[in-house]
């Protein structure tokens, strides 16, 4: 039976150049259609659409006699996504570099993906494909000529990066952080850090040579048991002394630019990067790490660091007219947890502080956190002084516990609806403005800075 497989897996990828495409409106000529059923459709109903843009072949569950010559039978898609994908991985003979941790996953892996071209044919995972289908998809499309492959790993529930360990099989693997995410299930950081490190068990990887960690990691013990007597490097990074790469400084010269002074191997290195938040800017010294890993030419990141790309929904800027004034929008609405709502807080304190705008600071509500998702919000006030704001807009059903923690509410106003912070919107808007929208995907404020962008609320001149 794994010999049929193997051999219909080959049979497909023989002289097969293009991508497999689970959705049918990014099919390009000689990709491969997967259908899927997902949460709303089945993409039973997009093959003929799929073969109109050129789709070379359908992989489907079930046979459909007017495009028989087409279709690939399976008798289950995803599964035979994965065995394509472990295929291609045990194929591969580059690096495999794979990113977890509970933020910055995405914003990590585009900067490798960034900066590693400059020095080789690199690949890396679309979009935040971080669950079993993205990975396997990403896996599935990975060229074997290339050099380096970087994959996102994500998890929200227990034993999910142990599956996708298993799959990606990193040689570098990079913990950026381990915080207060997933609670709903995980129930506390503790399990939050027991699955995250199963990315670095050599249980599940046998391929494992380096491990990527900021120096305070939280329950950091634990992952040094895990990689005891294990002939395994760890690197670490931070503003510790001993990190072995060290920040020495890092400080805001513009609203878009950082100026970094590390020091790695007894050397000193200052470089400029193109970001408009700290933390990013901190994301930086993984991918120093893993050029020095990897004996790249270190001065291609330093060379190319003003022309980091910025990523939607983690902090880029539009300009947009909003009730005819012109106004800047900042969008950190991809997603939020309780570290990443304190460093977007206090990023937006810092902001333009020298000039007089009116910053509008929008919050929504953070997702998935348990049974103490009340507490973490009405804990923001910890950090959150509403004088440092023209106003603060605080919108969504969890929010409103942060709300409630204000005895003075001069600065501070809660919605729970739309129509009501349009109108609020409209009168307190002024020449100068910037709005800051944070909020975990899917949540109210991510909702309504989409529709905010796609012009269906307010007009853009």
């Amino acid at each position: 039976m794994k010999k049929v497989l193997e051999n219909k897996i080959k049979k497909i990828l023989n002289n097969f150049k293009g991508d497999f495409k689970i959705d049918s409106r990014d099919i390009k000529k000689g990709d491969i259609f997967v259908v899927l059923k997902g949460s709303k459709d089945h993409g039973k109903y997009y093959i003929e659409d799929a073969l109109k843009k050129g789709a070379l072949k359908i992989i489907s569950e079930n046979t459909n006699s007017k495009y028989k010559n087409k279709i690939i039978k399976v008798s289950n898609c995803k599964i035979f996504l994965k065995e394509i994908a472990k295929f291609k991985r045990k194929k591969f003979t580059g690096k495999v570099i794979a990113v977890t941790g509970s933020v910055g996953k995405t914003s990590t892996k585009e900067q490798l993906k960034f900066f590693l071209k400059f020095e080789m044919k690199s690949q890396a995972s679309i979009k935040s494909y971080n669950n079993e289908l993205g990975v396997s998809l990403s896996l599935c499309n990975l060229r074997l000529n290339s050099s380096v492959a970087i994959f996102e790993i994500g998890t929200n529930n227990f034993g999910e990066i142990k599956k996708l360990t298993k799959i990606v099989k990193p040689n570098i693997s990079i913990i950026t952080n381990i915080s207060s995410t997933h609670l709903k299930y995980f129930k506390n950081i503790k399990n939050v850090a027991k699955e995250k490190y199963d990315m670095i068990n050599p249980k599940y990887n046998n391929c494992l040579e380096t491990v990527i960690i900021p120096y305070n990691l939280k329950f950091k013990t634990y992952l040094y048991k895990i990689l005891d007597k294990q002939k395994i490097k760890i690197y670490t990074f931070g503003d510790e002394k001993k990190s072995n790469l060290v920040i020495k400084k890092i400080h805001r010269i513009s609203k878009n630019k950082f100026l970094l002074k590390i020091n790695y191997n007894k050397k000193n290195y200052n470089y400029k990067i193109l970001t408009l938040a700290k933390h990013q800017a901190v994301n930086s010294l993984i991918v120093i790490l893993v050029f020095f890993i990897l004996k790249l030419n270190i001065k291609k990141i330093f060379k190319n660091a003003l022309y980091l790309p910025e990523l939607k929904g983690r902090g880029n800027i539009d300009k947009v007219y909003i009730f005819r004034k012109k106004t800047l929008l900042i969008d950190e609405t991809y997603n939020a947890s309780p570290l990443s709502m304190k460093e977007t807080i206090k990023y937006f304190k810092e902001y333009e502080s020298n000039k007089k705008y009116n910053k509008i600071l929008i919050l929504g509500d953070m997702l998935e956190l348990g049974k103490k998702e009340k507490s973490y919000h009405r804990e923001i006030s910890n950090y959150l002084n509403v004088n440092n704001f023209f106003q603060v807009i605080l919108f969504g059903n969890l929010i409103l516990n942060l709300y409630k923690t204000y005895k003075n509410k001069k600065n501070i106003f809660y919605f729970s609806n739309q129509k009501e912070l349009i109108k609020h919107l409209a009168k307190y808007i002024k020449k100068n403005t910037i709005i800051l929208a944070k909020g975990s995907n899917s949540s109210s404020v991510n909702i309504f800075f989409k529709k905010l962008y796609n012009k269906e609320l307010i007009e853009e001149k």
